[in-house]
């Protein structure tokens, strides 16, 4: 939205909560349909925000609509004209949300009624409801904006699960097919590539089901309770069990089941999940009878499971029964050509808005001569220019310190990157501080990041990242950074020179499978230098239908 104002558009048969926008509300801006301060039933913002819905940045909607009954939505069920009016706002809601599901909107009431809960708890759920008591401005103030910030979020989270690369543009494409229908979903890869998050923020999210996401980590619990939190339990069935017990397919009943690190369930525990797999149903340990089932099952493994079948750890048939055909494999973050920059500048961002860091921000921010709430960026190198950038908090990370970053292979993927960057944001906050309060100005409002602190950021992580360049760390692939060649005698050094970097050129390609985007940004930092790969390719006397062939 930058610096305009945000767009409300309310949608009521009175022009009360117009009028309180309009008049008490200047940080808003009340959408004005034909001249019109709101619109007056659901028709009519149905046949509006078809044409006009990025004019809109949230929608303030009346709960209780007196009007004709042929411009009345339907409430579903027997509800009678009279219930249709009282809750006419939760019809409008469902229609907004399958029309719009992006689209922010706060469910305003001036009579609290629990009932509403009855009359369709999801939209409920998901929706606001605000009291309109007279001096109570505050509230709807903080209740739009937390609306508006819902959906940002929602935007960015969409931004971190894809990143810019074309490996997992490509898994993104596989994932929106197998979301929907009942076939189980199989994410395979390293600890920290985000498979939990995508299993709930976009296979869930995509798989249209109504019921809740329930997630369960098999490699957080003793073997001997895994059958119990997943299947339940009556009180008494086991040693502690002193009530009953809801299992993860219950809980997750019309909705999906994310059942993580799979490979370490017990083979007998598997045997049973088998059963529960083709049969939809389940029995709670010493319960008299099954419990129909209907999940969407997903599971995540960090290893490859056909080699836990291999190693006679995971059943064959419980395998083949999760279908290998819906197997996905997540790629480490090493392996994600042009994603580093992008990733460390957004974990920045949100570093900043973190509780923790939110007042040492506002008090740098303030004494550079920027509002408190200014944006933080990461600048690479050198400072970036321009009008925007003097009006940003820029944390500057020496060239060095990010070819530091760019080498390192990142065995804990996403999880420990977020952590690196939310700590050098920290320090380098902490530091900027600490000198003012000891009576040094800010003179600037950019920030260098101290290069030691990157060096210390990544020293936990130092022999599992040896482990990677080796090729024995996560999935058995040596890291794409670090390619071997051999050295043979040629007449002159020169000569010798050539037949390396021929070498070295060919083992790049077939690692990165013809990217030259991927190849461009791990010689050169840039993707959009492929014409310069190509050439050298050329240069070398490498074909590149003959190397696709080969």
């Amino acid at each position: 939205m930058g610096n305009r104002k945000p767009h409300v558009l309310v949608i009521d048969d009175g022009r009360e909560y117009a009028r309180v926008v309009s008049e008490q509300l200047s940080e808003f801006k009340l959408v004005t349909p034909d001249g019109e301060v709101c619109l007056r039933d659901g028709p009519a913002a149905i046949a509006f925000l078809q044409k006009h819905v990025t004019e809109v940045d949230v929608v303030l909607l009346d709960m209780s609509f007196d009007v004709a009954e042929d411009r009345l939505l339907p409430l579903g069920g027997d509800a009678s004209p009279r219930r249709t009016r009282r809750f006419q706002g939760v019809a409008i809601l469902r229609e907004l949300r399958k029309r719009h599901p992006d689209l922010p909107v706060v469910l305003l009431t001036a009579v609290e009624d629990l009932s509403l809960v009855d009359v369709d708890g999801e939209l409920a759920a998901q929706s606001m409801t605000y009291i309109l008591d007279g001096d109570d401005l505050d509230t709807l103030r903080i209740r739009i904006n937390a609306a508006l910030q819902e959906s940002a979020q929602g935007l960015e989270d969409e931004e971190l699960l894809w990143g810019a690369s074309r490996s997992m543009q490509a898994v993104r494409r596989r994932l929106s097919v197998l979301a929907r229908g009942g076939m189980p979903v199989l994410l395979e890869g390293e600890t920290g590539t985000g498979k939990s998050y995508l299993a709930e923020r976009f296979v869930h999210k995509n798989s249209g089901r109504k019921g809740a996401f329930v997630t369960l980590d098999l490699s957080t619990l003793p073997g001997d309770l895994v059958a119990a939190h997943l299947f339940g339990a009556v009180r008494g069935a086991y040693t502690g069990s002193v009530t009953d017990r809801k299992g993860v397919f219950e809980l997750a009943h019309q909705g999906s089941l994310f059942i993580d690190e799979i490979q370490n369930a017990p083979l007998e525990v598997q045997k049973q999940l088998l059963v529960v797999l083709q049969d939809r149903k389940v029995r709670p340990i010493g319960a008299p009878r099954e419990l129909d089932v209907d999940v969407k099952i997903i599971v995540g493994s960090n290893q490859k499971l056909m080699d836990a079948v291999s190693a006679g750890k995971f059943r064959q048939d419980l395998y083949m029964r999760l279908g290998p055909a819906t197997r996905v494999l997540i790629p480490p973050l090493r392996d994600r050509a042009g994603d580093l920059k992008f990733f460390a500048r957004k974990f920045v961002e949100r570093a900043a808005e973190h509780p923790d860091n939110a007042s040492l921000r506002s008090e740098v921010a303030k004494a550079a001569g920027l509002p408190k709430d200014a944006h933080v960026t990461l600048a690479l190198g050198r400072p970036e220019t321009g009008d925007a950038a003097r009006e940003m908090l820029q944390l500057v990370l020496p060239e060095p310190a990010w070819q530091q970053l760019s080498r390192h292979t990142w065995p804990g993927n996403m999880r420990e990157l977020a952590f690196v960057m939310h700590n050098l944001v920290t320090f380098t906050l902490v530091a900027a501080v600490d000198a003012l309060r000891s009576g040094s100005p800010v003179k600037s409002p950019r920030l260098q990041v101290d290069p030691g602190l990157v060096g210390e950021m990544l020293a936990g992580s130092a022999g599992l990242n040896q482990a990677h360049s080796n090729g024995t760390g996560g999935n058995g692939a040596a890291s794409i950074n670090e390619l071997s060649v051999k050295v043979v005698p040629q007449v002159s050094l020169n000569s010798v020179a050539n037949e390396v970097e021929r070498q070295y050129f060919i083992a790049l390609f077939k690692r990165t499978s013809g990217d030259f985007e991927r190849m461009a940004d791990l010689l050169l930092g840039d993707p959009g230098k492929e014409r310069a790969v190509r050439l050298r390719l050329n240069q070398l006397g490498l074909k590149v239908r003959e190397l696709k062939g080969s």
